[in-house]
């Protein structure tokens, strides 16, 4: 497997007054103030800038039904409070965002319900701004076939993609658009099979009024897609996108996650696994309007038999292609990451679906990857707002992206700051390679925001359970930084 080591450029221009002062008096120039440059959208990560205010935008939780809710979450792992506000958006028309001013006590969480402020609607969605920045922020949607936990983005973004979506066997889907801001946005959806895109008129030019939460109405979707992309650009302003999917038949539970706004020529995944019973698909969408030639790659497995002699795929302009495990031959039992790289260097976007057994059923899980921005060279941190309330093995999956050996250290955040939990202060990384890791059945471990650090750059996913009384697991990424 080869690797390009990229290096991060990241440029903070800041206001700069001169003051001329000419001896003869000529006139002072004009200057042109200037302020902090972010970067393009990219996956949610937590700030480390010292941003004079941070905000955060969750994609949404549904309620307005029996077992449906949700809450966000902020963690401060700082030694002062966080103090902020909460700004509530719903899908009906003409209602007015809900406000409310919060404080977070240092190194301490706080959980909103958003339908404590707004309980009307379908789906709400969140945004947080938080005074003097810092912190992280979460989010978690709670359905009758799972709860699902889903990182807040950083920004909003005018393009926003779905590599699986799934809409077989009377599957439900919902794609959830915010928009913060007071000006109405204007976007277009359009949906990516291996044949082709179309874009149903209903979905061309569709306004989402300013403040509001948009549902697309489920009628317009494909049906009876086994692999289908989903892109949501708006021509007019900026939004955020969160998908909701319900899955029935050989696909079973619930997700809630946000969408990717960009692509990238590389993607990484921590988890994965084949154990025979299992069913793990990679769906692979090019957005572009270049053709894209893939490389997978799967991580941190050693066989005699497998040498990772997997065929490129070509996946022409706006469609989507898939992997399954059960086409890669030799694929060794036990766990693996995975990595796919675009060869031609079109930008590509990527998303794992993993259907694994939970009791006398099965729960299914998708997660997109991590993008290259943040895998080359790499986060030796990743952090989590939402960590598991109860004690239970595989809760987190950790991939060495490095040649060389590493370990990796497991802390809870509580009221002495960073704890190392015991037995998990130097857990053995081989070079390359994929662990899980047991979070311990201590109260300075459950219910705590969670961070990993490893001494080679990782990538850090958490399978945490999807509910008390449901067998199985909802997957997510934790956030680099």
């Amino acid at each position: 497997m080869s690797r390009r080591l990229l290096a991060i450029l990241t440029v903070v221009v800041l206001p700069l007054a001169l003051l001329l002062a000419a001896v003869r008096g000529d006139a002072t120039p004009a200057t042109v103030p200037s302020f902090a440059a972010l970067g393009s959208p990219s996956m949610p990560f937590v700030p480390h800038q010292g941003f004079i205010n941070s905000t955060w935008f969750c994609p949404g939780v549904p309620i307005g039904g029996t077992g449906l809710s949700g809450s966000v979450t902020v963690a401060n792992p700082s030694d002062g409070p966080l103090t902020g506000q909460f700004t509530v958006f719903n899908d009906i028309a003409d209602t007015e965002p809900v406000e409310q001013r919060f404080e977070v006590p240092s190194r301490d969480t706080l959980s909103l319900d958003p339908a404590s402020l707004q309980p009307a609607g379908s789906y709400l969605s969140v945004m947080v701004e938080i005074t003097g920045g810092g912190g992280l922020v979460e989010q978690q949607a709670n359905h009758p076939d799972g709860s699902a936990v889903s990182p807040c983005s950083n920004s909003t973004s005018s393009a926003w993609y779905f590599a699986d979506n799934y809409t077989l066997n009377d599957s439900r889907e919902d794609l959830v658009i915010t928009n913060p801001f007071p000006d109405d946005a204007i976007i277009d959806v359009s949906f990516a099979s291996n044949d082709g895109e179309r874009t149903p008129p209903q979905l061309e030019g569709v306004p989402v009024a300013g403040h509001s939460v948009y549902v697309v109405d489920e009628k317009f979707l494909a049906k009876d897609e086994a692999v289908l992309a989903v892109s949501i650009v708006a021509s007019r302003g900026r939004v955020v996108a969160g998908r909701a999917q319900q899955y029935l038949g050989e696909r079973q539970g619930y997700s809630m996650s946000l969408g990717s706004p960009a692509g990238s020529a590389g993607w990484w995944f921590a988890d994965g696994e084949n154990d025979g019973s299992n069913y793990e698909r990679y769906s692979i969408y090019n957005p572009s309007d270049q053709e894209a030639v893939v490389q997978p790659v799967f991580l941190g497995v050693t066989s005699d038999t497998f040498n990772n002699d997997i065929e490129p795929i070509t996946i022409a302009p706006h469609q989507v292609a898939s992997l399954s495990i059960s086409g890669v031959p030799e694929l060794p039992t036990g766990r693996h990451g995975a990595q796919f790289s675009s060869l031609t260097g079109t930008p590509i976007v990527v998303e794992r679906a993993i259907t694994r057994r939970a009791g006398d059923g099965f729960a299914t899980t998708v997660v997109r990857g991590v993008e290259q921005y943040f895998a080359e060279p790499g986060y030796f941190r990743w952090s989590m707002a939402i960590g598991t309330d109860l004690a239970v093995d595989n809760v987190l999956v950790v991939l060495n992206l490095s040649f060389a050996d590493a370990t990796v250290a497991v802390k809870a955040l509580g009221p002495g700051g960073e704890v190392d939990l015991p037995g998990l202060e130097a857990v053995a990384l081989p070079a390359g390679g994929v662990i899980t890791i047991a979070i311990p059945d201590q109260a300075a471990a459950l219910g705590h925001p969670l961070v990993v650090m490893g001494t080679q750059p990782i990538v850090v996913e958490r399978l945490l359970p999807r509910g008390a009384e449901l067998r199985g697991r909802s997957g997510s990424l934790a956030l680099p930084g």
